[in-house]
């Protein structure tokens, strides 16, 4: 994959989470995990580029946020929507999800996280922040659809340190 400035990418924000993103989670020490995302958005914060997503806490891959900075999103074609879907089903904690769907774990050494090698485009993010959601300020409407159980979402706060994209992009 190339490395790009992040100034550079000119996807519309409003669209890219509803694609559903790859989030993987972990290095080297701690181990990873990866799960498929729609919640979040991109932006700008404390003068950083940032993408700001939610995982619940009975989430495995949220056992990965708490433990390493390195976090990953990686976007991958409709030609995986499969996987995609599989990362969002199954828990790491009971299947190895790049084996059952043939996706493949790209370690990055300078940045001691993993990416998804059949990305169109990734980013490579540091974890700044994270927060519960404070389920007492939520609307009734949206506390009874969403968390009936409790099962709170966090939100965690990343810095966007690369942009990647795969070579055929640019050809």
């Amino acid at each position: 994959m190339l490395k790009k400035n992040v100034n550079e990418f000119n996807q519309s924000v409003f669209n890219e989470l509803n694609k559903w993103p790859i989030l993987t989670c972990g290095d080297k020490t701690t181990g990873f995990n990866s799960m498929t995302v729609s919640w979040g958005g991109f932006g700008t914060l404390w003068n950083k580029q940032v993408c700001f997503i939610f995982v619940r806490k009975s989430r495995y891959t949220y056992e990965f946020l708490n433990k390493s900075d390195s976090v990953t999103l990686s976007f991958l074609s409709d030609e995986y929507k499969s996987a995609k879907e599989f990362f969002g089903k199954k828990s790491g904690r009971d299947v190895n999800k790049y084996l059952e769907t043939n996706l493949h774990p790209c370690f990055e050494p300078d940045f001691n996280g993993y990416f998804i090698a059949e990305a169109l485009y990734a980013f490579k993010m540091k974890k700044l922040y994270s927060i519960d959601l404070p389920i007492e300020n939520l609307p009734d409407s949206i506390k009874n659809a969403y968390y009936p159980n409790d099962d709170i979402h966090t939100m965690f706060v990343c810095e966007i340190k690369e942009y990647l994209v795969t070579e055929n992009l640019y050809e």
